[in-house]
């Protein structure tokens, strides 16, 4: 079975900003993270300057609109051209905000909430599965072929639907609150053929909500 993935997350309310640079070298994007762990503002930033074992000792200089500020790495340069990959400030209403023990960003809310759907194509059915996450979290490392893989952060009440088309056939389910694989296969049955053709890609699609 020949498969095409197509990894699309979509998180409307996180938002490319313009970007400050610092010095011309192969310049990753840092984010500048005040004492509450608010991103005030992100930099492109050699890690020669930015890094923890730079210039600046990834603290923001003392003549910079945020002194004393941490820096912290949000988005590496692109693995093959170098390049600058954006970053990921926010808004004042919806910040980015850094957990600096988990050593990952979030953002998102219940004002601002930040559905994460991702889709794939096997064969001729496109699947797609769409994680209803008030929150998202992601850094670094997350950073795969050009495009930033968010991770929802789901609780008891996270809705998710997943769906299957092919050709002229849609088939739909909705799920009010994460479930466990065998309650997923409980309320497919056998009426929702497509889905059940593809549920291990299904499960893989909702990795994060599905419960142990």
């Amino acid at each position: 079975m020949k498969k095409i993935l197509i990894s699309l997350l979509v998180i409307v309310t996180l938002i490319n900003t313009s970007k400050i640079s610092a010095y011309a070298e192969d310049q990753p994007t840092y984010a500048v993270v005040d004492s509450s762990g608010k991103v005030t503002n992100i930099i492109v930033c050699g890690e020669s300057v930015c890094g923890a074992s730079g210039a600046w000792h990834g603290v923001m200089p003392t003549d910079t609109p945020c002194p004393g500020c941490s820096l912290i790495l949000q988005v590496p340069v692109d693995p093959v051209t170098k390049q600058n990959q954006g970053g990921y400030r926010g808004t004042p209403d919806n910040p980015v905000t850094y957990d600096a023990q988990a050593q990952v960003f979030s953002q998102g809310n219940t004002s601002f909430p930040a559905p994460v759907t991702r889709s794939e194509v096997v064969d001729t059915t496109t699947l797609s599965a769409t994680i209803n996450s008030n929150a998202v979290t992601f850094g670094p490392n997350n950073f795969v072929n050009g495009q930033m893989q968010f991770a929802p952060k789901v609780d008891s009440t996270t809705a998710a639907t997943i769906s299957a088309i092919q050709g002229t056939t849609v088939e739909r389910q909705t799920f009010t609150t994460p479930k466990t694989k065998l309650q997923i296969e409980q309320s497919i049955q056998s009426r929702l053929t497509l889905i059940q053709r593809y549920l291990n890609r299904f499960y893989e699609l909702l990795k994060g909500w599905v419960l142990d």
